[in-house]
């Protein structure tokens, strides 16, 4: 009976060890656009260690004991590794480090023979249990079945030791019941096809009806992108959302009633409750994110909006529909839609929508977009400007350097301020009453400084549903996937 469970160690061990090693390389795969260098170096290093063993810890007594590790192997890569991609700068030297104590504890397997006095070419029929570990581990996704095979494999091990060894054999039962209860804790493993697209690791990806929505982790920070485009990152973005929100408050202090077009993910609309505003209503082009931005831990984390929603209203309309219907007028009217990368959402754009929006405001109101880089997209920067000025719009805009977007703007219009005006009043703003993180008098002025400009903006013509022409000049910019 001995001798049975010794076999039943090696073989389920040695499905283990192929289980084992095949994740390193699907990490790779994952997240490598170029893999075969990093697959290269764990295959390398496997049987490096195997070699190793074999001429220097042979005739170790203690050897069989190595394979206790891989009880931990399996459930360390499945919980640790893949959580250190997105931690430190070099995750693969940790990887190296563990396919080498694979490779050991894979020779350690031989100590316990599949039969007495088992010559060498017995040996050849553990390399399908191998296979059919690597195989079941590198086709997974979910990687389930690795609490399985441990607990297999320690149940093979107490047998086998319990007759010279209980007290080890009931502390490696304890300790396997331990690390399964444990393993729960951590979240398992996600995989995105999307992944192939970011550098960074991908924690979270859904498509709406128009849009894919993605977040990436690196080191405890957030990016979140729609159809591959940064949105904001939670590194800096109060260096976004600040200059679109506070500005503008100071050009029409006192508000009766707010509208948000777009700002689905909630970080606008918190930093106005920050602000003391209340009145709020958001027609949201994509209804979809905005549920995720609302249930989604990843959101609430950033958005606040756990503690915040409800103090706006929600208007289930096509924005169109609700601009050309409704009579109720507005004292500030804010534009968080996505950058104009094709015809659909080129309209948000146009001189038709913002004629809408400009009906809509009370006389004393205003409107503030986000306009894109005024550097990296500076042709569609310029015929955001010139279609709102088209529009009865007086305008004034500001940009910052956002650290990971790069240069961006927001453009200000006003039906009864001057361009001028806007200017002076912003200058002289010190923002002291908001809770701002960044923004004062001192990144204000920074901000409305543009120097010289760089090119004559003439010959751009105005930008309408019927002849849409911003979303090809955008495209000429550097903020989406080629």
């Amino acid at each position: 009976m001995s001798n049975f469970f010794k076999g039943y160690v090696i073989i389920i061990g040695w499905c283990i060890v192929g289980y084992c090693l095949a994740y390193p390389m699907l990490l790779a795969n994952y997240f490598y656009e170029k893999p075969l260098i990093d697959i290269s170096g764990y295959v390398l290093i496997f049987i490096s260690a195997l070699l190793l063993t074999r001429k220097f810890l042979k005739e170790l007594a203690g050897l069989k004991y190595l394979v206790f590790a891989l009880i931990i192997l399996p459930l360390a890569w499945l919980k640790l590794d893949y959580w250190l991609y997105s931690t430190i700068d070099a995750p693969q030297f940790v990887l190296y480090l563990e396919v080498f104590t694979l490779g050991i504890s894979a020779y350690a397997l031989f100590k316990y023979p599949i039969v007495p006095n088992a010559t060498k070419w017995t040996y050849f029929i553990l390399v399908p249990f191998f296979m059919a570990g690597f195989l079941l581990s590198f086709l997974s996704k979910e990687h389930s079945l690795s609490e399985l095979l441990v607990l297999f494999f320690v149940t093979g091990l107490i047998a086998s030791h319990w007759k010279e060894q209980r007290v080890l054999s009931l502390l490696s039962g304890l300790a396997v019941i331990i690390l399964l209860i444990g393993a729960n804790y951590f979240d398992p493993p996600k995989f995105f096809e999307t992944q192939s697209n970011f550098h960074d690791k991908v924690v979270y990806s859904y498509t709406t009806d128009l849009q894919r929505v993605d977040v990436t982790e690196w080191k405890g920070d957030h990016w979140f992108y729609t159809d591959g485009i940064n949105q904001f990152s939670s590194i800096d973005a109060w260096l976004f959302y600040e200059p679109f929100a506070y500005p503008v408050l100071k050009l029409v202090p006192e508000t009766d009633n707010i509208l948000v077009v777009g700002g689905e993910n909630g970080m606008l609309i918190n930093e106005l409750f920050k602000a003391g505003l209340s009145n709020i209503d958001q027609v949201p082009i994509d209804e979809e994110l905005l549920q995720i931005a609302r249930e989604e831990e990843l959101f609430l984390r950033y958005n606040n909006d756990n503690k915040t929603q409800g103090m706006s209203q929600m208007i289930s309309d096509n924005i169109f529909d609700y601009l050309n219907a409704n009579l109720k007028k507005y004292d500030l009217i804010f534009l968080d839609v996505a950058d104009p990368i094709d015809i659909e959402r080129n309209q948000f754009f146009t001189k038709e929508f913002y004629d809408l929006i400009g009906a809509r405001l009370t006389p004393k109101g205003a409107m503030v977009t986000q306009s894109g880089s005024p550097y990296f997209a500076t042709e569609a920067y310029d015929i955001v400007l010139k279609t709102m000025s088209a529009s009865g719009f007086n305008v004034t805009s500001f940009h910052n350097q956002v650290l990971t977007l790069g240069e961006w703007s927001w453009a200000i219009g006003s039906l009864n301020l001057s361009a001028t005006e806007m200017k002076n009043r912003l200058t002289e703003s010190k923002f002291n009453e908001y809770p701002t993180r960044w923004l004062n008098q001192e990144a204000m002025q920074m901000m409305l400084s543009f120097g010289k400009p760089s090119r004559k903006t003439g010959e751009f013509k105005v930008n309408t549903i019927k002849a849409p022409l911003l979303y090809k000049y955008y495209l000429n910019g550097n903020y989406t996937f080629k």
